[in-house]
């Protein structure tokens, strides 16, 4: 009784001889405050994944019940330790995928709006060629690209450039062998992958062209009118793709 009298009333701070202030060890091991919580072992995890598929198991692999997934137009972020609505955390534990885009998309993308030379077009032709799925809204093969660019390849003078009734472009030109007319589809459409996160995920541009003559040559310019909005559908697939592969777990838009 006597010593939990003197227990109580210990004061905690004790000086020593030289002035120096320090807590009593008896008190701090018996006299723990109400607030005091020993230390928690906290795991980090903060991972860059790139292939889709890798990520999906990465995070089904650590996924817990407050994990969830944000995207925005650069990543996918699966935040492992979000904080719950009565449970806080530290959000401090990630799977991140960046949103890269493929070379081939990137091509196509810097070549829209863009004023093409008759000879720059054509090497455009024959390096999107494998892309090219329709012209003028019917299914085109290899065989009617690559003769696209050949003829247009040939062409040493434009003497003009009409839209006929269908719609489509005539120029009228001189070849090495002589005079030829040549007609060109006013709309392309081209499919392919935008995410190399995903390479079997293809998206359709449907694309018009536009001919005019300069000089003795030509200059194409394509127009993709709703590439924004389909870049978005394109996104949004990704990520439902993802949440698809991952049970459980909620996508959010950042």
């Amino acid at each position: 009784m006597l010593q939990a009298i003197i227990d109580a009333i210990r004061n905690p701070l004790l000086k020593t001889e030289d002035g120096i202030v320090f807590k009593h060890k008896d008190y701090v091991e018996e006299h723990k405050p109400l607030h005091y919580k020993p230390d928690i072992h906290h795991n980090v995890i903060q991972q860059t994944i790139l292939n889709s598929e890798d990520f999906m198991d990465f995070v089904n692999e650590y996924k817990t019940t407050a994990t969830k997934i944000f995207f925005d137009d650069e990543f996918i972020v699966a935040i492992f330790n979000y904080p719950e609505a009565d449970k806080a955390d530290y959000a401090d534990s990630f799977a991140k995928m960046p949103l890269l885009e493929t070379k081939d998309f990137t091509v196509f993308q810097r070549s829209l709006e863009k004023r093409m030379p008759q000879k720059e077009f054509v090497r455009y032709l024959k390096r999107m060629e494998p892309y090219i799925i329709a012209l003028d809204g019917k299914q085109a093969d290899d065989m009617d690209i690559i003769e696209m660019a050949e003829n247009l390849q040939a062409i040493t003078k434009i003497e003009s450039i009409t839209r006929n009734t269908a719609n489509k472009f005539t120029i009228d030109a001189e070849v090495k062998t002589g005079k030829t007319g040549v007609t060109i589809p006013r709309y392309i459409t081209f499919e392919f992958p935008v995410y190399k996160n995903d390479r079997d995920l293809l998206t359709k541009f449907d694309v018009e062209l536009f001919l005019s003559a300069d000089g003795e040559t030509f200059m194409a310019e394509l127009v993709c009118y709703n590439i924004d909005l389909l870049l978005e559908e394109t996104r949004r697939l990704l990520v439902k793709k993802v949440c698809n592969g991952i049970s459980g777990v909620k996508a959010f838009q950042g």
